[in-house]
């Protein structure tokens, strides 16, 4: 399973969660830091200069080479973060398609009720506008009442059991 978390944060709750996810569950991935891929903004002037950045040429590889893929998405204003968005704008330059027969699980969490659901939302729009048509999603709500940061561990077992339960479905479709 390829796996990625759409923020730019060094203190990023969804990086946290993540982890958290792959450990519990003890999930065999690859997971790729997006930020270290040092993608810059997209522009059409950029693209004719450069076509596509080394980084996204290297995560477009690593998507071509997965079946599963898990992707953590944050939220800034009930949306997807500009870091995100950017990179699957890149992605979508070199094949609109690109997520083509690939079956993914989406996360998202923030320290409100609905866990970022609006982003969850969002990128569960654009996962199928780019081919996806098998994907599972979860928002995690309330982080800080349900992850222990000082332990780096899910404290709600429903959410994980949850969480769980819907990677299998990915994993088994």
């Amino acid at each position: 399973m390829l796996v990625f978390v759409g923020s730019n944060s060094s203190k990023s709750i969804n990086k946290q969660l993540t982890k958290a996810v792959l450990k519990e569950l003890d999930i065999t991935h690859t997971f790729v830091d997006l930020k270290a891929l040092d993608i810059p903004l997209f522009s059409e002037d950029l693209e004719r200069e450069i076509k596509s950045p080394e980084g996204i040429v290297y995560l477009k590889e690593q998507i071509d080479s997965f079946e599963h893929i898990f992707i953590t998405t944050n939220e800034h204003n009930q949306n997807l973060s500009a870091f995100l968005k950017n990179i699957l704008d890149w992605l979508s330059r070199m094949e609109l398609k690109f997520l083509e027969n690939k079956k993914i699980f989406i996360l998202s969490t923030s320290n409100g009720k609905r866990g970022a659901l609006g982003a969850n939302e969002s990128l569960q729009k654009l996962v199928e506008r780019f081919g996806c048509t098998v994907f599972e999603s979860y928002a995690f709500s309330s982080f800080s009442e349900n992850f222990d940061t000082e332990n780096q561990q899910i404290t709600n077992k429903d959410f994980l059991t949850t969480i769980q339960n819907k990677l299998n479905i990915i994993l088994k479709s």
